[in-house]
Order: C-alpha cells, then sequence, then structure tokens
C-alpha cells in the first residue's frame, strides 16, 4: 500500500470541535467548521451520526466499505465509526463546513416511524453521498445564521431541527436512509481490502477502519483467507493490471497507479507472477 505520510494521532468527533462556533443541545451539535485544512489523511472517530455540507473545499473521506469526495453542492451523511479524512480548500479562503451531528438513536427511530417500503436488495450503507436541493441548502443557511447569531436551542428543538433534516433526506433517497439505518453496516475484512484496492490507504489504515489494531487485522485476515493482507493486495493488483494490459495500456501507464514506485520493480512482480513481462503479456492479449 501507499507510504503517504498521515499524523498518526486520532481525532474524536464532535469532542474535538468544541472550540469552533456551535450550537449544543444534549446530544446534538450543529456546527460551522472552518480550518486551513490539509492534503494529510486523519484518522477520525465518529462518535455519532453527522450530516456533512462542505461549503468551500473538498473533504475526501475513507470508510470501511467505500469512498468518495465531498464538495460545495453535495451532502454526506456519515455514520459513526472510524474514518479516514482529509480536508483541504481550493482557493484562498479556508476550508468550510456546516456539520449536524446526532445520535444514531434518532435516525433508527425516525426510520422506524416511516411506512417499510423498500424496493429491491439494499446493503448497509458506509454514508449516504447527495446533492443538495433548494430546501436542504436553505437548512444549511438557516443553520448558520442560527449559529452566527449565538441562537441557543432546547434539546426539543434541536430534535425537530434534525428531524426535519431526515425528513428532507427521506424524500431524496428513502431506500438509502433505510439502508443506513434499518440494518448493521459490518463488511467482511475481505471486502474492505477489495473496496480500497486502488485507494492510497497503508495497511494500519486499512486496519483502523476494520476497528482493529495492525497486529489483529494481519491476523484476522491470514486466519479467514489463507494469506497475508499484503499479499492478498499484491496479488489482486496484478489480475488488475493483465486486465489494463489486455485492453492495450502500457506498463508505464499503469505502475504507479498499482502501488509501485518504479516500473523495473513492477515488471519483477509480474514476471515473477506470470511468467512473461508485461509488455509479452500486452502482445499477446
Amino acid at each position: 500500500m501507499s507510504n503517504y505520510f498521515y499524523p498518526m494521532e486520532m481525532i474524536r468527533v464532535p469532542q474535538a470541535t468544541r472550540n469552533q462556533p456551535q450550537i449544543a443541545a444534549g446530544d446534538i451539535v450543529f456546527l460551522d467548521y472552518r480550518d486551513r485544512g490539509s492534503l494529510f489523511r486523519n484518522r477520525v472517530l465518529f462518535d455519532c451520526y453527522a450530516f456533512s455540507f462542505v461549503q468551500n473545499g473538498q473533504k475526501q473521506i475513507y470508510r470501511a466499505a467505500g469512498n468518495t469526495i465531498l464538495k460545495p453542492g453535495h451532502g454526506m451523511l456519515i455514520p459513526e465509526g472510524n474514518s479516514i479524512i482529509a480536508e483541504h480548500s481550493d482557493n484562498a479562503e479556508h476550508y468550510h463546513s456546516v456539520i449536524v451531528f446526532f445520535p444514531g438513536s434518532i435516525g433508527r427511530e425516525f426510520m422506524a416511524s416511516r411506512p417499510l417500503w423498500v424496493t429491491g436488495e439494499h446493503p448497509a450503507a458506509p454514508y449516504i453521498y447527495f446533492e443538495t436541493n433548494a430546501y436542504i441548502q436553505e437548512y444549511v443557511r438557516n443553520i448558520r445564521a442560527l449559529i452566527a447569531g449565538r441562537q441557543s436551542l432546547s434539546p426539543d428543538l434541536a430534535l425537530l431541527k434534525v428531524q426535519e433534516l431526515l425528513t428532507a433526506m427521506h424524500e431524496l433517497a428513502p431506500d438509502l436512509l433505510w439502508a443506513m439505518f434499518g440494518q448493521p453496516a459490518n463488511p467482511s475484512l475481505k471486502n474492505l481490502v477489495e473496496d480500497n484496492l486502488m485507494n492510497p490507504l497503508t495497511l494500519e489504515e486499512l486496519a483502523f477502519l476494520a476497528n482493529r489494531s495492525l497486529s489483529s487485522f494481519k491476523r484476522d485476515f491470514q486466519k479467514a483467507y489463507g494469506l497475508s493482507p499484503q499479499k492478498y493486495i499484491r496479488e489482486r493488483r496484478l489480475e488488475m493490471a493483465c486486465t489494463e494490459l489486455s485492453r492495450g495500456k502500457l506498463a508505464s501507464e499503469l505502475y504507479l497507479d498499482f502501488g509501485y514506485q518504479h516500473l523495473s520493480n513492477f515488471n519483477t512482480a509480474f514476471k515473477r507472477k506470470y511468467g512473461v513481462t508485461p509488455a509479452d503479456y500486452r502482445q499477446s492479449a
């Protein structure tokens, strides 16, 4: 996996954001967050669920079962648990987002009060990524205005504001909201690795997303699948490289994307597995 540097400490939210402008009402927090941001990845533990709306810059987030990039005009519902996150601005202004933190019990009770008419099979969602409509954009502006005006909210009124946002989300994507709150998200170790094969995550970061120490992650993966996660990743990437070579791609176009620092290392690993060089494989495909 990548040798990309990242800070080692874990950040717990919403506790780590307590010095940012916000309205806190019991277990619910409405946050207007600004920071210089960084391209470095951080380990973030969400102690509750969170709606995140980027106002400036972008948020890249990795979860155990998927990853995405959040930009202005879109929102994300993030469940509690471990994430790898990098946030940065792409202009002179600070990175800026509005976040609504709330307990998962509110979402589960909300869905329990709705008729179950989900269509088709929907696996548990690692997050929900959606385009914000005019109603949700106005909701975010209202939250920012309340925070700027140092308005306080009672727990009952804060609950109504979260339910309002959940209702708007339910009208956008009821199936996805059910996948988030209607069943537990617990991907297998193999699925976690498969979902992140082409992402520049270290084994330590994959272990964090799996809620394990590095040693436990390696041991459990070896026990379940009969080979180390390093070897599994290496073998799967070479298999994927075969597909790209058969489509006419050159090894010089592929080696960096498949985790090799040097073309010669990619050629050596490929020949060791398949008995031919990438160039020979490409010509024979």
